[in-house]
């Protein structure tokens, strides 16, 4: 198998070195490293040209004139990458050694699955591992629930996505990349992805540690652990419809993923994609979501939710 690396980076130059340098290293050597470089400010491009001297049979760089953002910077490396199976990759995180070897092994294993996400460490941004909780983890996904591919999808459609780009893979000959990714607001490209390698059952879960990823103390809050552990239990239960929202607080938090992906919903109606079965998607999302708001109409009184419920609702308009 031909394997693309898809690589994007924004002012990378305090974490990028080691992360070129851990691709460099695999056990399973990459064939290309396809790199958008969205006009960075720091000496990124300076970087780059050192790696791609040494490497230039590897590296492919494009540079962006104006910075177009991560979501749009992606789909342009993704559309020029050329080998048969393309890994993303972040800037400021870093693989383990045997990460592309882990994934061709399970793409032999798996030929009918398209696409594949897998668990990761949890780093600052010294580099130190985080021992309370891993990748997963951090998303509050309760993938120890999670045992077939069509659960997967239910879960991604209807509670939340739990694909981080970063540790996604994917073969190169799916239609739907050849389309242009759609601009929707919350939505950012792995969830896109996501959706569409789920659409038949066909987006798996690896749980091994391929990736170490970095989390910036800033980004880190006291209690965490407690607050993580709490809403893996709420995702879990929600999934199984074994509803068990104890607080207002808790309710809230539902309710703000419903608002997400009707707003979502309202824009998927739209699309005409070839491939995408964007009815499908809705009627799976609506049934969850009828499920939580019933629930919460019978546990706490209309008048104390019912401003949350109409914002929930309403269409919102994209931006």
């Amino acid at each position: 198998m031909k394997i693309s690396v898809a690589f994007i980076v924004y002012n990378g130059a305090n974490y990028m070195r080691t992360q070129l340098d851990s691709i460099l290293a695999q056990t399973y050597k990459v064939d290309e490293i396809i790199v958008v470089e969205d006009a960075s400010t720091d000496n990124t491009k300076e970087i780059l040209y050192s790696y791609s001297k040494e490497n230039s049979e590897l590296f492919f760089i494009h540079h962006n004139e104006k910075n177009i953002g991560s979501y749009k910077s992606i789909e342009k490396a993704i559309k020029a990458c050329t080998g048969d199976i393309i890994i993303l990759a972040d800037h400021d995180d870093y693989w383990e050694t045997h990460k592309v070897a882990s994934i061709i092994r399970w793409f032999e294993e798996n030929p009918k699955m398209h696409g594949l996400m897998s668990n990761g460490l949890l780093i600052d941004a010294k580099g130190e591992i985080n021992s309370n909780y891993f990748l997963w983890d951090s998303m509050c996904f309760p993938y120890k629930n999670i045992s077939k591919s069509e659960d997967l999808k239910v879960y991604i459609n209807a509670i939340e996505n739990c694909a981080t780009g970063a540790a996604m893979a994917f073969r190169n000959n799916l239609s739907f990349l050849q389309q242009p990714f759609p601009v929707i607001k919350y939505f950012i490209h792995d969830r896109w992805l996501s959706i569409n390698l789920a659409e038949n059952n066909s987006l798996g879960i690896l749980d091994e540690k391929l990736i170490r990823y970095r989390i910036h103390s800033s980004q880190e809050t006291g209690g965490r652990k407690d607050e993580i552990e709490k809403y893996i239990e709420i995702n879990k239960n929600l999934f199984l419809e074994n509803i068990q929202i104890e607080t207002f607080k808790e309710l809230r938090y539902i309710l703000n993923k419903i608002e997400i992906n009707l707003h979502i919903q309202n824009e998927i109606k739209k699309l005409t994609y070839k491939d995408f079965n964007n009815q499908k998607y809705i009627d799976i999302s609506k049934n969850k979501h009828s499920i939580f708001l019933n629930y919460g109409l019978k546990k706490w009184p209309i008048l104390s939710i019912i401003r949350i419920i109409k914002k929930c609702i309403k269409p919102v308009s994209s931006q």
